[in-house]
């Protein structure tokens, strides 16, 4: 039953760090100005918010309770690695 709830976890964790990548890549390749770190920003924000606010909901809806500590770590994780590949992809030139 642990294993289960683990790799649950890891799953929802994993979908929305691959999001991640994919659109940091995508907006970092095809937008060579500078200007495009602020719509990286928006968009880590903007999956930081759903994944928070996905996992609060979660909490309150009984069948779905088993997803909510992955949402609310995908939070953290897209705030803690998105914010700092936005710094790194635009600070090396």
């Amino acid at each position: 039953m642990e294993e289960e709830k683990s790799n649950r976890n890891i799953i929802v964790v994993a979908i929305n760090i691959a999001i991640l990548v994919a659109y940091t890549l995508l907006i970092r390749l095809t937008n060579t100005d500078d200007e495009s770190i602020i719509a990286v920003a928006f968009f880590i924000a903007f999956q930081f918010l759903l994944c928070a606010v996905i996992g609060i909901i979660c909490a309150a809806i009984v069948p779905a309770r088993k997803y909510m500590n992955g949402f609310l770590l995908s939070a953290l994780a897209v705030v803690l690695i998105g914010f700092s590949t936005c710094y790194l992809a635009y600070s090396v030139h």
